[in-house]
Order: C-alpha cells, then structure tokens, then sequence
C-alpha cells in the first residue's frame, strides 16, 4: 500500500502546488558533456549530486548512490568486500573475475576504474558525483554501454587557505576520522590533501561446532584508510597544470554467507552456523569446508593510481591531456556456495587528448583520442585451482559537435572509432597436467563504431524537450571458468545496445520547482550473461536480443526557503526478446523454474532479467530551523522498491529479493559561521532484515546491515 501511494505522491506533487510559498531550486552545475553547463540544459539522463546533498543523504561511498538514482541497482558483489555489482536500467555485471568489464562505467576525475574489485569506492573529498544513464558510446565509450558513473574531486582552491576535520562514532564500534587541508601557496598554486579512516565491527557471529567448536568470531568488519593529495597550478596566462595522487588500503571482511530465514537453524540471518546433521571436521580439506565450517574470510585490497592534466586555453579552443595511471591488488577468501580463494594484481594506464570549442557562433565541438593499456593476473581456488592473464590494448578517436538552429533548437551528432585487442590465456592448473585440454588462449580484435544523435528543443528558459538515439558496446571476454573440456574458458562476444531517449526538463513556478522526466528504450543484442548451462557448468554466453524500457522521474519542490521534498521513481520493463535453445537451456538451468522441469525457448522468454525489479523510488525531505546561533536540519529519506530475482533462472525461491521500505534520518546542527557542525545519524531505522545478493547452493544469502547509528561531529578553520 505504501509504495502505492508513494508512486501517486511521485507523480501528484508537482501538480498541486499552486497558491504555496517557494524559494527557488540551486542550479548545478555538470560536465556530463565535456564542457560546463547546467544540469537542467543537458539533453541527457544525468542524476548530479553536491557534496551538501551527499552528506544530507548519508551517502558516503558509490554503494550508496542506488538510493537517489532512478533504476540503478548497486551493492556488494557476492562473497567480496569491495567489488561493485552495479546494474543500471536492468542491464549490469556481477562477474568480478578473469577478462570481464563492468557494462556501467565508474570514472574518477574522468579516469576509468578497469576492475569492480575495489571499485566501490569512499566518496572522499568529492565536488559532487554525476551518474549519466544509458550508453555513453560517444564521448567515454570505454565499456560504458548500460551508463557511467563519475566522481569528480573538488580542486585546491588558490583564494584561502583552509582546514576540515571530521569524527564519526556509531553502533558496532563505529569510528571514522576525515581530514582536508587546503593550502593556497600562491594566487596561481595549491595544494589539498585529504585523509580518512573508517572501521566498524562486523554484523555477523561465526558459530562452528564439531572440531571447531568454540572457535567462532565475529565477521564482516570494516577497516578503510584512503589518501588523496592533489595539486594546481597556474602555469601561466594559457597552461595549467593539475596533478593528483590516491592510495586507498581496503582491509575490510567480505560479506559472509548465511542460510535464508526459515532454513536457518536460529532463524537469523546475522549468524553462521553449519547445517543441521552437519559437524564440522578438521579432516575436511579447506576450500571444501561447508558454510558454518569455513572459518577463514578476509580480505585486502589496495589501490592506487596518479593522474596528471595539462591543460591550455587558446581561446577559440581548449586543449587537454589527461594522463591516469593505476593499480590494485587483492587477497580475498571467501565462500560463493563453496569456499573461494583469489589474489588479483592489475595495471592500467590511460592516456587521453581532447580539444574542445569555446567559440560564440552557432557550432561547437569537442574531439579527441583516448588509448588504454591494462594487465590482469588472477590466480583464484574454486573448487580446483585456476590462473587467469588477461591484457588488453584499446585506442579510440571521437567527436562530437552541437549546431544550434536558432535560439530554441539545437542538433547534436557524435561519433567514437574503437579498437581493442584482448590476449586472454588461461588454465585450470588442478586438471591440467600439461595436456592443454584444461587450457585456453585466445585473442579477440575488437573494433566497433559507435554513435549518438539528438535534437534538444526550448519551449521557454524553463522548459527544455530532447530526443536521442545512442549506442554503445561493452568488450568481449571469456568465462573465467574451467570444469570440463566442454566448458574451458569459453569465449563471449561484444555486447550491443542501442537506445532510444525522449526527455524533459523543467523548472517550473518561476525555478521553485524542477521536473524531469524521460522515457527509454534500449535494445541489447548479444546480452553478455554468466549462468549455470547445462552439461558445462558455470560459464558466460551471450542473449541473442534483450529489451528494457522505462519512465524516469527527478524532481525537487522547495516549497519554502526552509522546507525541501525530493522525489525519484524508475519504472522498468525488461525482457529477452529471441533466445537461442542452447541459451534458453542456460538461462533456466537446465529448465528448473520451467513446467514440467523442461527448457524450452518460450520458459526462458518468460523470465525476468536478474537485478531488474519493476519499480524503484524515493522521497525525502529537508527541513531547516532557524536559531539565533545556528541552523538545524531534519532529513528524512525512504527508499522502497519491487521485488525482483537476484539468478538468471529465477530459482530457487529465496532469490527472489524483497526488501521492504528502508527509513533513513540524519539530524544536523549548524552554526551560523559554519565553524562547527554536529549530526545524529540512523539508518535502516525500522531494522529490516534484509538481502540483496543469493547463489542457489545451499540457500546461501548476503545480509544487508542492520539498523545502524551514528554521531558525526565536524570542524572548519
């Protein structure tokens, strides 16, 4: 019934305000095109969010952004600590191994994050975060075909010099610090260098019994540290110069497995103990050790990475080099239905030239060259043991232009030229023995042309409608398993999309109000999809054509200077349109959720895409209180959405995810100097007990957190 009236109040809100009180809406400001302008003249999906909007939100790393996002799905990928399971109008990847990419992009500062481990990123020192929705083909293009998601950093300010120490003390041993210095050396150099730490103990009790008994722990912990220095410089009255560099040291526990409420001996998904009949034996190989008798999850992950931008304003144009350079490595055990051991060492290096007009007439344009150059290595124990070497070279050139007609329309082609080379060589080193037959290499050559087009139309300065075509590709790979001959690494194609957008943006009762609205069609030829096929075991395949449509809907009403609503919904219909027999026999395994227990291509047409639930929304609410020494603010959010299927084959189940209404509430106080701000914090306040993740093997789930709270405390001098 909630989420009823909730999908009306979406809707109704801004339609019945007239004869209220406004202040108007903050324009923000984005580069989701590759040059400035204002969030309400884009024609594209792009949700921009401040750093003050962030913090009012609770939203504190990209795992966060699903609640204020229409359509997007992100969380923990299965089992690990820091991978990103991002999906995005139904479309996304949960295969964090071997020589697969993400289909929806995460950038920081413009550089791409080639691997998910480690992608879930602490959102430290951020301007504000920009999530532009459907392929990006054009103007990013590096596997950027289901969206991006860019975090772009705030800059050292050259004006003041300044200070920003934060402290955050909570439930289950909570305990953060932040810190920023910005230190103007000069009118033309600064620099800011940004600190923070954040631990917290694990949700979960580890309860073994037989030859473990009394062993148990607790699991589940959270142990960040992350550093970022930056520099900028003015070079001169033309060249300027900004550097940059990060490390982040991940010691956080993977999310460990628990057995589904109702099948669990206690009933409680927070503790992990063996199975009923089930003792626990030191005699049992480790990575054979049933749930409840795996003792051994960690995990550590770092990253890090340096990027350098040269930049030149020549006046009707402006040149950029941004040149990114990054690493990580990872050591993670786990359980995935059976214990899992992987170590990963990735590098990458990017290099990209762009030169963008700044010119007054009706024409203008950015083009550019990008190359990208990374080398994998994961070595991992599933069962047996596998070693996996992926290296991949890829070199693109794009340009895009915007012809404005008049002042009411304006026409926008682009296009992107791709060319990647992809070495994989792999092998399952437990049934090997130097026969080759559990081996594989393979080159892949990938080029692709993709395009956009749009028409953007300006009914007033406050109504503006577009329409676009896009598309957009995601690289091929290979399974980055081996159980058999039959199902050795097998090889996947590209993956295709092209969309269709209608969009309108608004502000309405003179900027007190901003309603947007799009509608979306996307069609994928070659949905690249990891499942359970039968008579080869867990492997990855391609979907001949898949289609997701929808409606999106943002808006923000400030009804008063003190009182602000903001409202998101996202209706989604996503479905596979023509399947292959063989791929309609992996996507229902083998035709478990089928009549009769039958695979057959009508079955598998007939199920919905994993991670893709029909509705997803948001209301929140700010409210200010003046004082004479300061401001308070109240904000409360609730994020709610349909059920949906965490498995491609819709079974067993407990994969079908249903999380009832989260309720999150921040309350802030805030001197009139703004020298001190205080918070009081909770979320999940209706402690739901919940999961977003599942694997079929012993009705194994990844709880979400439990009702948390915190105080924030914050200084600025």
């Amino acid at each position: 019934m909630m989420i009823k009236q909730l999908r009306l109040l979406s809707i109704a809100v801004p339609t019945l305000l007239s004869g209220s009180v406004f202040a108007q809406i903050e324009e923000i400001t984005v580069t989701a095109q590759r040059r400035e302008a204002s969030l309400q003249d884009v024609p594209a999906s792009v949700t921009a969010l401040s750093a003050e909007v962030m913090a009012e939100k609770q939203i504190t790393n990209v795992r966060d952004l699903y609640s204020v996002v229409p359509n997007l799905d992100i969380a923990t990928n299965t089992g690990t600590a820091s991978a990103a399971r991002i999906f995005l109008r139904g479309i996304g990847e949960d295969e964090s191994r071997g020589a697969v990419d993400q289909a929806v992009a995460i950038y920081v500062d413009d550089v791409y994050i080639g691997r998910s481990v480690g992608s879930l990123l602490d959102l430290l020192d951020l301007d504000r975060v920009e999530v532009l929705r459907g392929p990006q083909g054009t103007l990013y293009g590096r596997n950027s075909n289901g969206g991006a998601i860019k975090l772009v950093s705030k800059r050292p300010d050259t004006e003041r010099s300044a200070y920003d120490l934060g402290f955050t003390v909570g439930s289950d041993g909570r305990l953060d610090a932040r810190g920023t210095a910005n230190l103007a050396l000069s009118d033309t150099t600064a620099i800011r260098a940004s600190l923070m730490s954040r631990s917290r103990d694990g949700f979960h009790d580890l309860n073994p019994n037989g030859d473990f008994a009394g062993q148990g722990r607790e699991v589940g912990k959270s142990d960040v540290l992350g550093l970022r220095v930056a520099l900028s410089s003015q070079l001169n009255d033309r060249w300027s110069l900004d550097l940059a560099i990060d490390h982040t040291q991940d010691d956080s526990d993977p999310i460990p497995d628990s057995r589904v409420p109702g099948a669990d001996a206690d009933n409680n998904i927070f503790t992990i103990e063996p199975e009923p009949g089930t003792s626990c034996s030191a005699a049992t190989p480790l990575n054979f050790r049933p749930m409840g008798c795996f003792l051994d999850y960690s995990s550590e992950v770092e990253t890090s990475g340096i990027s350098a931008t040269v930049s030149a304003d020549f006046g009707g144009f402006t040149f950029r080099s941004l040149t990114g350079y990054r690493e990580m490595e990872d050591e993670l055990a786990t359980r995935i239905g059976s214990p899992f051991f992987q170590q990963t060492d990735q590098e990458q290096i990017s290099q990209e030239f762009t030169l963008t007009s700044n010119g007054d007439g009706p024409f203008n344009w950015v083009t550019g060259l990008y190359f990208y150059d990374e080398d994998v290595q994961l070595d991992s124990t599933f069962i047996f043991d596998f070693t996996v070497r992926t290296e991949t070279t890829a070199a693109a050139i794009f340009a895009q232009g915007t012809y404005a007609v008049n002042d009411a329309l304006n026409l926008t082609a682009g296009i992107r030229y791709t060319d990647e080379d992809r070495d994989i060589t792999s092998s399952n080193l437990s049934l090997d023995g130097g026969t080759g037959v559990f081996s594989a290499e393979r080159s892949l050559d990938n080029s692709e042309s993709t395009y956009t087009l749009s028409a953007d139309y300006s009914f007033s300065e406050s109504v503006m409608a577009y329409v676009s075509y896009a598309t957009g590709f995601k690289s091929g790979g290979a399974s980055a398993d081996c159980f058999s001959p039959t199902a050795c690494f097998l090889p996947v194609d590209n993956e295709e999309v092209g969309t269709w957008e209608i969009g309108l943006r608004s502000t309405l009762l003179d900027d007190m109000v901003s309603l947007n609205l799009t509608y979306f069609n996307n069609d994928y030829e070659g949905l690249q999809i990891g499942a359970t096929v039968p008579d080869l075991g867990f492997t990855r395949f391609n979907v001949d054509e898949t289609t997701t449509e929808g409606i999106e809907l943002e808006s923000v009403i400030r009804f008063t200077d003190n009182f602000r609503v903001n409202v998101t919904a996202g209706w989604l219909d996503a479905e596979y349109d023509s399947v292959t027999e063989q791929q309609a026999g992996g996507l229902t395994n083998n035709g478990v959720p089928c009549p009769g227990g039958v695979s057959s291509i009508d079955c598998a047409l007939g199920l919905e895409l994993k991670n893709a639930p029909e509705f997803r929304g948001s209301v929140g609410a700010l409210l200010t209180i003046p004082l004479a020494a300061g401001d308070v603010d109240i904000g409360v959010d609730a994020i709610f959405q349909d059920e949906y299927w965490a498995l491609v084959a819709n079974s067993p189940a407990h994969a079908l995810i249903d999380v009832d209404t989260l309720i999150n509430a921040r309350v802030t106080y805030t001197t009139q100097d703004e020298r001190w701000q205080a918070a009081l914090w909770g979320r999940n306040l209706t402690d739901e007990e919940y999961y977003r993740a599942a694997t079929a093997a012993g009705l194994t789930t990844y709880a979400s957190p439990p009702l948390t709270w915190g105080v924030d405390v914050r200084f600025r001098f």
